[in-house]
């Protein structure tokens, strides 16, 4: 949690103890909880940032079926900070691939996950950015250009071509967080907003007919 996110703590425990020591109506002090709840969900430095979703396509890679995509982060001097402070975070990504039926549920096809760590080091005042199937993680003072080279373009393989039926229609799903490692998946959205139309789910969905 943020230091602003823990300052609001405060403020609703202090609001609700006031509450028990003085009359107070019930209405007059679920409004003021609800006044205080916001103040905090909204207090992290976090929530200004965006995260854009470079729309998904798909390719032939050496007959893999491939996903390709990529993610930028907007309000760079605000993660910076997060990060410096000694915040690491994870984006995880759930690929899946489904064959659409018109009177059945949808079959999954193939299915991937990429999963990355963003973090700062203080002793070589370093960012570092892991990435699947690569042994070293990438490092430089840079954070603009390392979240371009390591998210600008991400690749993932889901299945030969072969695997297709021709004619049938199918739907590749994303599904990405950001988080800080150490917090639930479900307070995800409370700390990043995500810039496409599907909401804060962080879903994206394309259909196309092989």
């Amino acid at each position: 949690m943020t230091r602003n996110a823990t300052c609001s703590l405060v403020t609703v425990l202090i609001l609700y103890e006031d509450m028990r020591n003085h009359d107070c109506t019930r209405l007059q002090g679920f409004f003021t909880l609800l006044a205080a709840l916001i103040l905090l969900l909204s207090a992290s430095p976090a929530q200004s940032q965006t995260l854009n979703l470079m729309p998904p396509a798909i390719a032939d890679n050496a007959g893999m079926l491939t996903a390709n995509f990529g993610v930028t982060v907007e309000e760079r001097p605000v993660l910076k900070g997060e990060l410096e402070d000694g915040a690491k975070l994870v984006m995880k990504c759930r690929v899946k691939l489904f064959k659409v039926r018109d009177y059945w549920l949808d079959s999954i096809v193939a299915k991937t996950n990429f999963e990355s760590v963003l973090q700062f080091e203080p002793l070589s005042k370093d960012f570092i950015l892991t990435l699947p199937n690569r042994a070293t993680p990438l490092r430089s003072k840079n954070l603009p250009m390392l979240l371009k080279e390591g998210w600008g373009t991400i690749e993932t393989a889901l299945c030969p071509w072969s695997e297709l039926t021709r004619g049938e229609k199918y739907s590749l799903q994303l599904n990405i967080t950001l988080h800080e490692t150490d917090a639930p998946e479900g307070l995800t959205r409370l700390l990043y907003f995500w810039s496409w139309d599907t909401g804060p789910d962080s879903t994206f969905q394309l259909e196309f007919t092989y």
